[in-house]
C-alpha cells in the first residue's frame, strides 16, 4: 500500500492487487467497510494518528484500488471520571469553570464533554480523570444509552451544588 498526503486532512491511498490478494480480497469484491479497514491499517503503518472520524471514497479497478480519505477533526473532547468526588476535585482545579461543558452518566462513569479547542482545560482535568480517545458517534451513543445530567456549564452547576 502506498499512502500520499494531500493537504493537512486528506490522503490518497493506493492498494495494489498484491495487497488485496494478501488479505483474500479482489478489487471487485472489496466492500466500503473493508476499504475503510485497509485505510485505517495504512494510517497505522504510516504512523499517522487518526484524531476524529474518517471519510473515504474507494475506486476499485483491475490495477488495484485508489482510496481518498479525509479525516475530520473531533467536534468534542471527552473525559470520563470514575466517581463524583474525583469529578468535583477536577472541577475545583480550574480557576474558572468552562460554561461550554456538558455532563453525562454512562457505563458507571461520568462523561464530561467540551467543544474542540478546549485542550488546555481538558489537559488540566485529565490529571483527575481519563481523557477518552475520540470514537465515532460518541455523542449519539451517550444520548441513546447514557443519561444527560447537565447540558451546559456542567462544572459550574456541580460546584454550586457541592461547594468546597
Amino acid at each position: 500500500m502506498t499512502i500520499q498526503p494531500i493537504g493537512s486532512t486528506s490522503v490518497a491511498l493506493y492498494i495494489t492487487p498484491a495487497d488485496l490478494k494478501e488479505r483474500g480480497l479482489t478489487p471487485s469484491g472489496l466492500t466500503l467497510e473493508r476499504a475503510l479497514e485497509l485505510t485505517q491499517d495504512a494510517f497505522a503503518q504510516a504512523g499517522i494518528t487518526l484524531d476524529g472520524s474518517i471519510e473515504i471514497e474507494a475506486y476499485p479497478d483491475a490495477c488495484g484500488v485508489l482510496v481518498f480519505a479525509r479525516v475530520s477533526a473531533p467536534e468534542h473532547i471527552w473525559l470520563s471520571f470514575g466517581d463524583l468526588e474525583t469529578l468535583l476535585d477536577a472541577a475545583r482545579s480550574l480557576s474558572v469553570p468552562r460554561p461550554d461543558a456538558a455532563l453525562f452518566w454512562w457505563e458507571g462513569r461520568y462523561w464530561l464533554s467540551f467543544p474542540a479547542g478546549a485542550e488546555q482545560a481538558a489537559n488540566r482535568l485529565s490529571e483527575f480523570g481519563r481523557l477518552e480517545s475520540p470514537r465515532p458517534h460518541q455523542e449519539a451513543r451517550l444520548a441513546e444509552h447514557g443519561r444527560l445530567l447537565v447540558d451546559r456549564n456542567a462544572l459550574g452547576v456541580l460546584l454550586s451544588f457541592f461547594p468546597v
